[in-house]
C-alpha cells in the first residue's frame, strides 16, 4: 500500500494544521483539538465545556435546531468531546460530511458545517451576565456526575483507573480527566464561561484534515474559524509537557480494596520505560503484544487458556505517560497462583524463550492492527494527533514496516526495562468463581 505523505504547517497564533491525504474516503474528516494542562481545578469544567457548547448557539439555540442544520447539510455531523492525553487535556470538535463529488452541483459541504461549528465554538448561548445558561449547565451537570458514577458499574475499567491513581500518587497523570461528583458539582456557569475564555487565548489548537482536498484549500476553509479565533488569543500559550519516569522508583506498592462484586480484579501497573516520543515505540508494542495484547499472547494462552486461572488477561501501554498495564479478572483465592503465572510469562520473555510461531503471529497481529488505522478516517487523525504531540509524524504504514524489521533482541531488550510499580487488587465480597457478564474490555483506551 502506497500512501501519500502528510503535510503540516503553520496557521498562527499557536494553530497548526496537518493535512493527511485520503483519496479513498467518500467523507471528509476534520478533528480539532484545544491542548489545556492538566489541573485537579479545572478537569470538571473543561470536561463540562464540550458538551455545554454543543447544547446551542446564537443561531442554533437548541440541540433540535443543530441537528435539523446538520441534516440539511446530508446528514453531517459534528461531535465535542474531551479526552486526557499524557498530562494534558485535549478539548476536540470533529466534524464529518459527504464530500463535494458525492452531492449535487458539488457543494463544499465542509465549508458550511465548520461555519455551523463556528457557530457553536464562538457564540454560545449566554445569560445577560455572561455566563453560560445556567439550565444547560446543570442538566449537562447531572449528565457528567451520572456518568462518572456509572463507572463503578464496569469493574474492569474501574480497577484500571484506580491502578493508574496508585501508580501516579503525586502526579499529575492521577489527575481524573472528568473530575469527580464534587468538583463538578461545584461548577459555576460563571466559572466555566471564564474556562471557555482561557481555552480560546490560550490553549494551542491543532487541525488534523483527512480527505481530497489540498493544503490550500483546506486553509481556505478554514480562514474564519482562524480569524475568529485570533480575536480571542493572549500571550503566552499554553506549554503543556508530560513526566516520564522511566523506572519504578520505591518497592513494589500493593494496594487491596473490597467491593461488593462476584469477580475480583487483578491489576499490575509498570514503568515501561518506553514512550511514543522515543521514535522506536513500535517495538514495545510488538513486545506488548507478545506479551498480552491479543488472543495469540503468551498472557491470553498460558494464563487464561492453559491454566484457567482468570476470566481474562490483557496488557496493554499508555503510550504517552510510560506505563504498562496486565488486567484480568480472577475468584480471589487464585491471586497469588495467578500472580505467579503471570510474572512468570513476563520472566519468559526478558529471558528470550520466544517461539519462532509467538514472534510471527504477534507480528502479523500488530501490523494488521497498525493497517486497518488507514481505513478510517477518524483513526487517522486521531493517530496524527497522538504523534505530533510526541513530535513524531510516521504514519501507521510506516509504523507497519518498521515492526517487519524488528528482532526478538528488541523485543527482550524492552522486556528487560520494564519494572513492577504497583499492584491493585479489587476482591470481590461475592466471589463465588462464577464469570461475570462484563466482558473484558479495559475501559481506558489505549492504543500501541
Amino acid at each position: 500500500m502506497v500512501t501519500q505523505t502528510n503535510q503540516q504547517c503553520s496557521l498562527g497564533c499557536g494553530m497548526q494544521l496537518c493535512i493527511i491525504p485520503k483519496t479513498t474516503f467518500k467523507t471528509e474528516y476534520l478533528l480539532l483539538t484545544f491542548r489545556v494542562p492538566l489541573s485537579i481545578d479545572t478537569a470538571a469544567s473543561y470536561a463540562l465545556l464540550p458538551s455545554v457548547l454543543a447544547r446551542g448557539s446564537v443561531q442554533y439555540p437548541t440541540m433540535q435546531d443543530f441537528s435539523l442544520q446538520l441534516d440539511t447539510l446530508y446528514n453531517a455531523g459534528i461531535a465535542c468531546s474531551g479526552a486526557k492525553l499524557g498530562e494534558s487535556y485535549l478539548v476536540t470538535f470533529q466534524i464529518r460530511c459527504l464530500e463535494q463529488q458525492c452531492v449535487p452541483e458539488n457543494e463544499n459541504l465542509l465549508e458550511q458545517t465548520i461555519a455551523v461549528l463556528c457557530d457553536l465554538l464562538f457564540h454560545p448561548l449566554l445569560s445577560e451576565t455572561h455566563a453560560f445558561l445556567s439550565s444547560y449547565v446543570e442538566q449537562e451537570k447531572k449528565n457528567l456526575i451520572d456518568s462518572i458514577r456509572a463507572e463503578m458499574n464496569h469493574k474492569a475499567g474501574y480497577a484500571i483507573k484506580r491502578l493508574e491513581r496508585e501508580i501516579c500518587r503525586g502526579e499529575k497523570y492521577s489527575i481524573s480527566a472528568r473530575g469527580t461528583p464534587q468538583t463538578v458539582a461545584a461548577v459555576t456557569p460563571e466559572q466555566l464561561y471564564g474556562i471557555y475564555c482561557d481555552m480560546l487565548a490560550y490553549a494551542p489548537l491543532d487541525c488534523f484534515y483527512v480527505g481530497k482536498q489540498s493544503m490550500h484549500e483546506v486553509k481556505a476553509l478554514l480562514s474564519p474559524l482562524c480569524s475568529a479565533l485570533e480575536k480571542h488569543r493572549k500571550l503566552p500559550l499554553y506549554q503543556t509537557e508530560t513526566e516520564v519516569i522511566r523506572q519504578a522508583a520505591h518497592d513494589v506498592r500493593y494496594v487491596e480494596e473490597a467491593q461488593a462484586v462476584k469477580q475480583s480484579r487483578l491489576c499490575i501497573g509498570y514503568r515501561s520505560a518506553s514512550v511514543l516520543g522515543d521514535g522506536d515505540f513500535y517495538k514495545f508494542a510488538l513486545f506488548n503484544e507478545l506479551l498480552g495484547g491479543s488472543a495469540s499472547s503468551k498472557l491470553f494462552l498460558d494464563v487464561r487458556e492453559a491454566r484457567g486461572l482468570c476470566y481474562d488477561c490483557a496488557s496493554f501501554p499508555e503510550a504517552n505517560k510510560g506505563l504498562l498495564y496486565i488486567s484480568c479478572g480472577i475468584y480471589a483465592n487464585d491471586l497469588e497462583e495467578a500472580k505467579a503465572a503471570i510474572d512468570a510469562q513476563l520472566e519468559a520473555i526478558r529471558q528470550g524463550d520466544i517461539t519462532e510461531n509467538e514472534f510471527s503471529v504477534a507480528k502479523k497481529s500488530l501490523i494488521s492492527g497498525y493497517r486497518e488505522i488507514e481505513d478510517s478516517a477518524s483513526a487517522l487523525a486521531v493517530w496524527y494527533a497522538n504523534r505530533l504531540f510526541s513530535g513524531i509524524t510516521t504514519s501507521p504504514t510506516e509504523t507497519a514496516a518498521q515492526v517487519e524489521t524488528c528482532t526478538r533482541e528488541d523485543v527482550i531488550a524492552c522486556a528487560k526495562r520494564v519494572t513492577e510499580d504497583t499492584v491493585y487488587f479489587m476482591r470481590g465480597t461475592l466471589d463465588t468463581g462464577e464469570e461475570d457478564a462484563e466482558g473484558d474490555d479495559d475501559g481506558n483506551g489505549n492504543e500501541n
